[in-house]
Formats: C-alpha cells, sequence, structure tokens
C-alpha cells in the first residue's frame, strides 16, 4: 500500500513538473533558408563555370514550407529583401538564361511587381521561392499552425542580407537600417500573425525591467502556454539591429525577437554558427536560460562527406533549434544519402541540458 502510494506521489509530481516546462527547454530540427527552391540547370551551369565552389554550396534546395513542418521541422529561416515600390526584382538575370536555355521555372513575375518583402536567397541567381513574399511565407505557416493546433512552439528566423555583393552582376538590396522598413516589416508580420498567434518580447519580457532580465530570472513562457503558436528571431547587421530597438527598449512594442550581444537588455536569443567551435559558449547560453539556435552542416559540406560531428555536437550543445538542409525526406540532388535527425530519428525532443534524464514530449 505504502509503495503505492509513493508510485502515485512520484506520478502526480513528474506529471506537475512536465505541466510546468518551458518553451525553452525542448530541442528541435530545423530548417535553413527554408524556402529555397531548385536553381534553373541553365542558371546553375553559369555559376558553376564562374565560381564552381559557390556552385557546390548552392546545390541544395527544399520541400514547401507545410510539407518541411509535416516532417517535424519546428524552426525555419526566411530570407527577405525590402521592395517598398514592388518591381525591383522582378527581373533577375537568371531568369533570362534560364529561359533563352528553354527551362520552364516556378518564378513568380506578377508577384515580384507589387511591394512589399520579397523572399529568395542571392538576387539575379539564387532567386526562385517556394513562397515568394514574406507575407506568402507567413501565411503558410499560419495555415499549418491553425491545422496542428498543438504543435511546439514555431521559431522562424529572419535573415536579410541587405548590402551589396562584391560579385559581379548581382543586384544591390535596399539597406535595411531605416525606421520605416523595418516598421513596415513589423507590419506584415503582424498582418499575418496577430494578436496571440505571435509570442512577442512584451510577453516575454512581463514586468520584467528588461527582456534579458526576464530570461535570465523568470525564463519563457510555458510549454503548454507556446504550443500553436510562432516567434520570430531578425537576423541582420549591427546597424540594423540598433534601429529596430531604437526608441523600443527591450524591443517594446516590436514583432521579433533581435540578435544582441548577451551583455545587452534586448539579448534573449542567440545564433551560432559553428556549434564544434562554440559548443562551450552555447552550453552556458542554454544553462542561462537563453534560447539558441545552431547549424548541423553548411554549404553541402558534411553532406559530401557525410560528416555528422557538427550535428553531434549542435545536439550535445543544448542548442533549442539545430537546423539543417537534409531534414528527412529533403531533396537530396547530390544523392549524399546525409540526414540529419535527433537521437533515436526524433525530430524534437527536451532538452538534453535543460531536462535531466528527458521526457515524452508531442511535437
Amino acid at each position: 500500500m505504502l509503495r503505492a502510494m509513493l508510485l502515485a506521489a512520484a506520478a502526480l509530481v513528474s506529471t506537475g513538473a512536465m505541466a510546468q516546462r518551458a518553451m525553452n527547454d525542448i530541442q528541435v530540427v530545423g530548417s535553413h533558408n527554408s524556402f529555397k527552391a531548385r536553381i534553373p540547370t541553365a542558371v546553375m551551369a553559369k555559376i558553376r563555370a564562374a565560381e564552381p565552389k559557390l556552385a557546390e554550396g548552392l546545390d541544395y534546395y527544399h520541400l514547401p514550407l507545410a510539407q518541411q513542418l509535416d516532417r517535424g521541422v519546428r524552426q525555419i529561416e526566411i530570407d527577405i529583401f525590402a521592395d517598398p515600390d514592388g518591381g525591383r526584382y522582378a527581373s533577375p538575370k537568371g531568369e533570362v538564361w534560364a529561359k533563352a536555355a528553354g527551362e520552364t521555372t516556378r518564378f513568380d513575375h506578377a508577384a515580384m511587381l507589387k511591394p512589399g518583402y520579397k523572399v529568395f536567397h542571392i538576387p539575379d541567381i539564387d532567386y526562385i521561392s517556394t513562397c515568394v513574399t514574406l507575407v506568402r511565407c507567413l501565411s503558410e505557416v499560419d495555415r499549418w499552425s491553425r491545422a496542428h493546433p498543438r504543435h511546439l512552439p514555431l521559431m522562424i528566423t529572419i535573415n536579410a542580407a541587405d548590402t551589396p555583393s562584391d560579385r559581379p552582376g548581382i543586384s544591390p538590396p535596399i539597406p535595411l537600417d531605416d525606421t520605416g522598413l523595418l516598421d513596415a516589416l513589423d507590419g506584415e508580420i503582424r498582418s499575418v500573425l496577430p494578436g496571440r498567434r505571435l509570442i512577442t518580447p512584451d510577453e516575454v519580457r512581463g514586468t520584467a525591467p528588461t527582456l534579458r532580465d526576464a530570461v535570465h530570472a523568470r525564463g519563457w513562457p510555458t510549454l503548454a502556454a507556446a504550443r500553436g503558436r510562432i516567434y520570430i528571431l531578425l537576423d541582420v547587421r549591427k546597424a540594423v539591429s540598433d534601429v529596430y530597438r531604437a526608441g523600443h527598449p527591450s524591443l517594446a512594442g516590436r514583432a521579433m525577437f533581435g540578435w544582441y550581444p548577451d551583455d545587452q537588455p534586448e539579448s534573449a536569443i542567440q545564433i551560432v554558427q559553428d556549434p564544434l567551435v562554440d559548443g562551450e559558449r552555447i552550453l552556458r547560453w542554454v544553462k542561462e536560460g537563453v534560447i539558441v539556435r545552431t547549424r548541423t552542416d553548411a554549404g553541402t559540406v558534411e553532406a559530401r562527406s557525410r560528416d555528422y560531428g557538427k550535428a553531434r555536437a549542435a545536439m550535445a550543445s543544448g542548442a533549442q533549434a539545430v537546423s539543417t538542409d537534409y531534414y528527412p525526406g529533403a531533396p537530396d540532388p547530390l544523392r549524399a544519402r546525409f540526414a540529419v535527425t535527433l537521437p533515436n530519428t526524433a525530430m524534437a525532443r527536451c532538452s538534453p541540458v535543460r531536462v535531466v534524464g528527458g521526457c515524452r514530449l508531442q511535437p
């Protein structure tokens, strides 16, 4: 009888503890450049002739976003380009080359003529996306999310390469260190994800003096409160990050989290490119309550050699999002048979750093 009572009490403690898990107590597989479509054959031939190493690094692409989410991906990345007047990227050089070679592509010329943030990887050469505008990408994620209302919180990284390329023939982007452009970016996000669809810096900060204080002291929202919702990280150069927080201390009123040095009041999420180099730093941040996104492979290098060293380091570091170009079911143009999952082919698990002994987790 006593043993039965003790077992029942232990079960209650375990259940209660699980209910109090926070959204940073998990680790998920994510995708890198999640919007990226296949580069047309004629365009890839041009790239390969001019820069063979660049061509190698670009020789991957992805399933549409909803299909990635169906396969368990819970972090995605979207590259954006400001186009407030529309048409800036409507006539890429690559499309001319593809058409001259008789190729039919998925390039959406009509959408590119309209004002608003566009989504693709590199102007003129890696210019085709599975969701050509930011609003389309977010809408696809939102539809999937509403159809799966108990999913783990989805992290979206929005990246902007907004300075001119050193490569000839690449159209220069519009710099984003402009308050109006960043306000418009927030506006596009909120037009698709209003109200509590987003987990915002304001919600996480609560009554704490700063966002950083909230993350380090009180912590993130519970996993139960975060399920079925989305949070966004703005990954940009320092000048843009500074404009984004200007007049918005601790990102008050902003739609997105930012990437700031860990001693800054706006710091809550960190991006680390190489867990083999910075694994100890990731581990420290995760223990402190910071959310970290890192990578398991880059530029097709690990896929070509089937090297899982970086993937193992990413998982062991405890980083909440481990990002890959090769989730299960991803296109494999290299025929590398390289796929990244967490242990036991899982796509999500409780943090090996924050939840000692693991736990059951519904993705």
